[in-house]
């Protein structure tokens, strides 16, 4: 039978220069075998921050996206200076935080960083470095929204939810008591505190850490049915997230073969049929609800006729997805599936190019570059570039919260070539970006850059 044992946290609120550092401590067991080396790690909770670089007295360690932590690092217990950084246009790092940090023996400072990144809003939550026996010890941190209380429930294996023990609690901003549990396979439930009706179930889980986790609630921008999503945080170079079980996924879809003007995309799984409205060449359709699995899809012309039939498609929990269909010179239509970012990035965005051109002058093309530049700068000093992306692929970059000039570039026998060229490609709405460069008849360089804009959509939750 799981044991559970509660330690009595000490909660500290003090301000730190411009940044109001909460410091959350739990108590550590007693050992003749203390140290003075400590650690530091930083997690990345906000919800439209850029990837975040952890920097200790003057020296860049590692970094950490969304939902993830950089690595856990060793340090002499003392004071030291620190700073959370991101990198601009040029490449060079700039400052979002810096403060001073006490690193003390034994202990490890998880800096967790949430909420909108203007804010700079912060936590050092000080967790024991104990080695223990078969066993993790588990907290709730809630960073979700004002307002929202939550109660945490396990299960053994793969328990359903009348099986489940309540095992803590949290408030929004609020790390929970300390409770040690034994190492083996467990499911996880979340309900509204106070209320015995679960709103998210994890997969099953297994952990055997044999040290102190956190487990920490976010705010989720994917197909999640409460927008809620769980990462575990231990003393490994990544967090572990756990997934809505019953989180559906969506699909919406763009046809690219102006031949086929008026068009209808069904998705069909056994007797289930989802289809869209009709839509435009070069538009996108309304998403698709779907529970998250494999799917045939098809695409019909005005009069109901198949043009596409059975191609498959296979969504994931809460994920998010653009269909992107297009006219392979040598195989015909062809569906190709784009991942979509929903998170409302700010500060830099996520842009996936589709490249779609097969041929230029009557030549056939087997991979392009492409050019993100600012201000009139030339391609050769611009340092956002995608190199050798092939024909009826995709490649991603970040880029920053700017307009920039784009470039289609085609190499030939060591001669570059400008196939399209288009300026104020525009990346200042929070959301991310997918941009698909096509054939266009009616163009004067005979190609189109379409940008779509992928941001999770306003509710009332």
């Amino acid at each position: 039978m799981t044991q559970f044992n509660n330690n009595k946290l000490t909660p500290i609120f003090t301000a730190l220069g411009s940044v109001a550092l909460l410091t959350l401590g739990a108590c550590s067991s007693d050992s003749d075998d203390s140290s003075d080396t400590g650690a530091i790690q930083l997690y990345n909770g906000t919800i439209n921050g850029p990837t975040m670089t952890l920097t200790i007295e003057d020296v860049a360690r590692t970094s950490a996206e969304l939902g993830n932590v950089t690595t856990t690092h060793s340090y002499t217990s003392d004071d030291y200076s620190y700073a959370i950084q991101y990198t601009n246009d040029q490449g060079n790092l700039v400052d979002l935080v810096t403060d001073e940090i006490e690193i003390k023996g034994d202990t490890k400072s998880l800096l967790v960083m949430y909420g909108d990144i203007a804010e700079q809003l912060m936590m050092n939550i000080e967790l024991p470095m104990d080695d223990f026996d078969d066993e993790f010890t588990l907290q709730l941190l809630n960073i979700t929204q004002e307002g929202r209380h939550f109660d945490l429930y396990m299960a053994e294996d793969d328990g359903v939810f009348d099986q489940a023990e309540l095992i803590t609690s949290a408030a929004f901003e609020t790390l929970s008591e300390a409770v040690t549990i034994e190492n083996d396979s467990y499911t996880f439930y979340l309900t509204e505190a106070g209320d015995t009706t679960s709103i998210w179930q994890s997969d099953v889980v297994n952990i055997s850490a044999d040290e102190a986790l956190v487990f920490v609630l976010r705010p989720s921008y994917d197909n999640n049915s409460d927008f809620l999503t769980m990462d575990i945080i231990s003393n490994s170079n990544s967090a572990y997230t756990l997934k809505n079980q019953d989180a559906g996924a969506q699909v919406q879809f763009y046809n690219s073969m102006d031949e086929y003007t008026n068009t209808t995309f069904r998705a069909t799984k056994n007797n289930e049929v989802h289809s869209t409205e009709p839509a435009l060449a070069d538009t996108v359709t309304p998403y698709l609800e779907l529970s998250a699995n494999s799917y045939s899809i098809s695409m019909l012309d005005e009069s109901g006729g198949s043009l596409v039939d059975n191609y498959l498609l296979t969504l994931e929990q809460e994920q998010s997805v653009l269909g992107v269909f297009y006219n392979d010179e040598q195989y015909g239509p062809r569906l190709l599936s784009v991942t979509q970012n929903l998170v409302p990035s700010s500060v830099t965005h996520a842009i996936t190019v589709v490249n779609l051109v097969d041929q230029y002058a009557g030549l056939p093309v087997t991979k392009l570059d492409f050019y993100f530049t600012l201000d009139g700068q030339p391609i050769s000093q611009t340092e956002h570039h995608l190199d050798g992306v092939s024909r009826y692929s995709t490649k991603s970059i970040n880029l920053l919260d700017k307009a920039y000039e784009f470039y289609a570039i085609l190499e030939d026998n060591g001669q570059q070539i400008v196939i399209h060229q288009e300026g104020d490609v525009d990346f200042t709405d929070d959301g991310n970006y997918i941009l698909i460069l096509e054939r266009d008849t009616q163009s004067s360089s005979g190609y189109k850059l379409t940008p779509i804009h992928t941001v999770l959509e306003e509710t009332d939750e």
